[in-house]
C-alpha cells in the first residue's frame, strides 16, 4: 500500500479490489468467487439428479423389475458397475465448495473492515469497544460482575448522529433457539408454534423440583430456558420484527442483560443483531466496523457456535482479549481451548495475519505484573497470532494509539494477502474436489463399457428406424421434384386468367344499354362520356376479378403449398410428428396450426429446427402486386388519363346517334383481343414464379434440416427424444430399456462434460 494514502484511503483500496472497481474491473475476488459458485451449484444439482436415478436403477435391479433389471441380466456386473458410483461423497465435497464460495462471496461483497472482539466472558471487551467506539456504558454495558452483552452487535464508523437499527428473531428462528435449551435439559417437548412456549412452565416448574439431578451445565442451560418462558410477555411483541432508529439512549435496553441499576432485562431474548451507527472518535478510521460477540463463558446456548460463525463469515480480523488476574496469572485450560476453538474453525497458519491478543492491564486492576508474564507465556508458547500488546481497555487514548491504529496500519499491510491467501485456501478444497470428481467420473464411464457402449455406439432401434425406415427426406424430395423446372408454369393462376379473359366481352354493354345511356340527357349522355363510362366499367370489372384472383387463388396456392409441406411432416408416411402429443386444441385439418403448435410446445431445445419450420408457418407467395401491375398494363388501351398515351378516344363528331352507338361498341369489342392479348403475354413471366417460389422454400427447408451438419443433427437428437411417441408400435417391447440406456449414458455424457480441471479452480492473479 502507498505510505501517503490515508487510513480511509487505503482501506478503500482494499475494498475495491474485492469488488472489483476503480482499477480493479474484472480482477476482482468477488466476480471470481461468485464465478466459480454458480458453477459447484449447477454441478451440484445435476450429481443430485444422479443420485435419484441411480437409487432407482438399483431398486429395480434389487425388486427384479423393470428396464434396468433387464440390463443387468445382459450385463450380470451392471449393478456393482451402478453401486461403485455413489455421488454422495462428490456431492457432499461440492456442498463445501458451495459453502466456501459462500463465505469468501460475503467477505468480498462487503463495503467496510470488520473486526471481532472475542475473549471469555468479563475480561474487558465491551471496555474495549467502549473506548474505540466513544459510546458510553448506556449503550455498551460493562461490568465486573454477571454476564453483560445479550445479543451480538455491530458498530460501525459513520458520520451521523448515534442510533441503532435492531432484527429480531423470526418466529421459526426463536422456536428453534428455545428447542435447543428444551434438548439441553432434558424436556421431551416439541414446539412448532411461539404460542406454546408458555405453556412449557409446567414443564420448567417440574425440572425445578429435580434440578439437583442435573449437571451444572444443564442447570445454566435451565436458567436460560426459564427466562424465554417465564418472560415472554417482554419480548414477545417484537418478534419477526425490525426497529430502525433506536435513539442512544435506549440501545441497551436491547443489548444488555442488565440495565443501568444492574436490574435483569429480557428484551434481549428476541433480539438476533443489532447495528450501532455512531462517529469514532479515532480520526482516520474510515469504514471500520466492530463486531461485538457474547463472551465464552457465558451460560446462554450455542455461544461457541455462534462465535465461530461471527470470525468465518463477518470478520477481516479478530481482538482476543484478555484480563490478567491481579493475583498473578498464566496460560489456563480455557484459553487453550479458545484458542483451538479458533484454529480449528480458521487454520493455524492464517492467523498470523489476522489475529491480536489484547492483554486488558491498567493501573487501578493492578496487573502489571501479570500482563508482563503472560506476554511473555504467549511468546514462549509460539502460537500463531498477528501481534500481542499489553493496553488499559477502559483509556480510550492508549487504546488508539497502542492497539487500533496499529492493528489497522498491520491489517492494511497485510489484508490482500490474508485475502490471497483465503482464495489460494479454497482453491486447495477445489483441486481436491476436482480430483474426486476425476475418479468419480473414471467409474460412471465404466458402467456404459461393454454391450451397452456398443449399443449405443450403434444407435440400437432408433437409429434403425431413423436412418433405415424414415421417410421424411424422400418424400421431401418427391415434393421438391414436384415443382423444379425453370419454365413450369402454375396451371391454376393461368386458368383463373383464361376465365377472366374469356369473361371480358360479357362486360361489354349491349346496344339497347349504349342507347340508353346517349338519349337520357345531361353531360353524362355526350358520347365521349358513355364511351369513358363503359371503358372505365370495363376496366374495373377485370380489375375485380384479379383482385379475386389474389384473394382467393394466389392465397389458396399458399395455403395448399404449407398443407402439403405439414403433411409430409405429419404423415406415417413422412415425417410421423402428427404422433407426437400436443396440447393444444387445434382445428380439424389445419396443419399449419398442427405446426404452430408444434414449434411452441416441443421445439423450445431445438432452435435450427424451430427457425426451418417457423419459415413454413410464415410462408407467403409474393405476387399480387406483380399480378396487380401486369392486368393494368394491359387494360391501359381503356384508360382515358391524360399521361396515357395508348387511350385512344373515338371520333363521334357528324354521326348519328345509331352510328356513335355502332362505334362505341364495336371499339369496345375491338379492344378484347388486344387485352386479352396483353394478359397473356404479360402473366407468361408471372406464372413461372409460384413453382419456382414453391421449390426455393423446399429446398431451404432441406438445406437447414437435411443437408447442414448442425440442423441434421439437431433433428436426429429430435426424433431420439420423442422416439417412443413417433414410433410407439416399434417400440412398445424394448422402448424401456432404449430409453433407460438413453437417459443413463446422458447423465454420463454431462458429467464426463465437466471434467476438466480449469472448471475447478479459480485463476488467480
Amino acid at each position: 500500500m502507498n505510505n501517503t494514502m490515508t487510513f480511509t484511503e487505503q482501506i478503500n483500496a482494499i475494498i475495491d479490489r474485492r469488488k472489483g472497481r476503480n482499477g480493479y474491473e474484472g480482477k476482482g475476488h468477488l466476480q471470481v468467487i461468485t464465478k466459480k459458485k454458480e458453477f459447484f451449484e449447477v454441478l451440484n444439482r445435476l450429481m443430485d439428479e444422479y443420485a435419484v436415478l441411480r437409487k432407482n436403477i438399483l431398486s429395480q435391479i434389487k425388486e427384479q423389475k423393470g428396464e434396468y433389471y433387464v440390463m443387468s441380466i445382459e450385463d450380470p456386473t451392471f449393478y456393482d458397475k451402478v453401486e461403485l458410483t455413489d455421488p454422495s461423497s462428490i456431492i457432499l465435497q461440492l456442498q463445501q465448495c458451495q459453502k466456501e464460495c459462500e463465505r469468501l462471496e460475503k467477505r468480498f461483497n462487503r463495503d467496510t473492515i470488520n473486526i471481532s472482539v472475542v475473549g471469555r466472558a468479563r475480561q474487558g471487551k465491551s471496555r474495549l469497544l467502549q473506548s474505540i467506539s466513544g459510546l458510553s456504558n448506556n449503550v455498551i454495558p460493562a461490568s465486573n460482575g454477571g454476564d453483560c452483552t445479550g445479543a451480538k452487535s455491530i458498530i460501525v464508523n459513520a458520520e451521523s448522529k448515534t442510533y441503532a437499527k435492531v432484527i429480531f428473531y423470526n418466529e421459526l428462528e426463536l422456536i428453534e433457539q428455545i428447542q435447543k435449551y428444551l434438548d439441553a435439559v432434558g424436556i421431551e417437548r416439541h414446539i412448532s408454534s411461539i404460542n406454546q412456549i408458555k405453556s412449557l412452565q409446567q414443564d420448567v416448574d417440574a425440572m425445578s423440583e429435580h434440578l439437583n439431578e442435573k449437571t451444572g451445565k444443564q442447570q445454566s442451560r435451565y436458567q436460560h430456558l426459564k427466562k424465554y418462558v417465564e418472560h415472554f410477555d417482554d419480548y414477545a411483541c417484537y418478534i419477526g420484527s425490525t426497529k430502525d432508529d433506536i435513539k442512544e439512549e435506549d440501545i441497551r435496553t436491547y443489548v444488555a442483560q442488565y440495565d443501568a441499576d444492574m436490574k435483569p432485562t429480557y428484551t434481549f431474548l428476541a433480539v438476533k443483531e443489532v447495528a450501532i451507527y455512531t462517529h469514532f472518535p479515532v480520526k482516520d478510521a474510515g469504514k471500520l466496523v466492530l463486531v461485538d460477540t457474547i463472551g465464552l463463558g457465558d451460560t446462554s446456548l450455542g455461544i461457541r457456535e455462534k462465535m465461530i460463525r461471527t470470525l468465518r463469515e463477518d470478520s477481516d480480523a479478530a481482538i482476543l482479549v484478555r484480563l490478567p488476574s491481579a493475583n498473578g496469572d498464566g496460560i489456563r485450560v480455557e484459553d487453550d481451548e479458545l484458542y483451538d476453538l479458533i484454529c480449528e474453525a480458521m487454520g493455524a497458519e492464517a492467523l498470523n495475519k489476522w489475529l491480536f491478543f489484547a492483554l486488558n492491564v491498567a493501573d487501578e486492576l493492578g496487573n502489571h505484573n501479570s500482563g508482563v508474564s503472560m506476554e511473555q507465556a504467549l511468546r514462549d508458547r509460539k502460537l500463531n497470532y498477528a501481534f500481542v500488546h499489553k493496553v488499559d481497555c477502559g483509556d480510550a487514548k492508549a487504546v488508539e494509539h497502542d492497539l487500533l491504529l496499529p492493528i489497522l496500519e498491520y491489517l492494511i499491510t497485510n489484508l490482500s494477502t490474508v485475502d490471497n491467501n483465503l482464495m489460494h485456501t479454497a482453491n486447495d478444497l477445489f483441486e481436491e474436489t476436482f480430483q474426486i470428481y476425476f475418479d468419480f467420473c473414471a467409474k460412471m464411464q465404466n458402467i456404459l463399457s461393454g454391450g451397452f457402449k456398443k449399443s449405443l455406439d450403434g444407435g440400437g432401434l432408433f437409429d434403425e428406424l431413423y436412418e433405415d425406415q424414415l421417410e421424411l427426406a424422400r418424400q421431401i424430395d418427391e415434393l421438391s421434384k414436384k415443382y423444379s423446372g425453370r419454365n413450369l408454369e402454375c396451371s391454376k393462376i393461368k386458368e383463373e386468367v383464361m376465365k377472366v379473359i374469356h369473361s371480358i366481352a360479357s362486360y361489354c354493354p349491349t346496344v339497347e344499354e349504349i342507347h340508353h345511356r346517349l338519349t337520357a340527357g345531361g353531360p353524362d349522355a355526350y358520347p365521349n362520356n358513355v364511351y369513358n363510362y363503359y371503358a372505365d366499367n370495363l376496366r374495373a370489372r377485370v380489375r375485380d376479378q384479379f383482385e379475386e384472383i389474389n384473394h382467393s387463388t394466389i392465397t389458396e396456392l399458399q395455403e395448399e403449398f404449407k398443407q402439403e409441406i405439414c403433411s409430409i411432416l405429419r404423415d406415417e408416411t413422412g415425417g410421423r410428428l402428427q404422433y407426437i402429443p400436443l396440447q393444444a386444441e387445434i382445428a380439424e385439418g389445419d396443419s399449419v396450426q398442427w405446426l404452430q403448435a408444434l414449434i411452441d410446445e416441443k421445439l423450445n431445445n431445438y432452435p435450427l429446427i424451430a427457425e426451418a419450420f417457423m419459415d413454413i408457418c410464415n410462408y407467403r407467395l409474393n405476387i399480387e402486386g406483380l399480378l396487380e401491375y401486369k392486368a393494368n398494363r394491359a387494360l391501359e388501351c381503356l384508360d382515358p388519363s391524360p399521361q396515357n398515351e395508348q387511350y385512344v378516344q373515338p371520333q363521334f363528331q357528324g354521326k348519328s346517334i345509331d352510328e356513335i352507338v355502332e362505334t362505341i361498341e364495336q371499339t369496345l369489342m375491338s379492344t378484347i383481343p388486344v387485352v386479352a392479348d396483353e394478359m397473356m403475354e404479360g402473366i407468361k413471366e408471372l406464372l413461372v414464379i409460384p413453382y419456382n417460389s414453391f421449390n426455393a422454400r423446399i429446398r431451404k427447408l432441406k438445406d437447414r434440416i437435411i443437408f447442414k451438419t448442425e440442423g441434421r443433427r439437431e433433428l436426429k437428437n429430435f426424433y431420439r427424444e420423442n422416439a417412443p411417441a413417433i414410433w410407439q408400435k416399434e417400440f412398445k417391447n424394448i422402448a424401456g430399456k432404449e430409453i433407460a440406456l438413453g437417459q443413463l449414458n446422458d447423465y454420463n455424457e454431462k458429467i464426463i462434460a465437466q471434467r476438466n480441471k480449469k472448471l475447478f479452480i479459480l485463476t488467480l492473479e
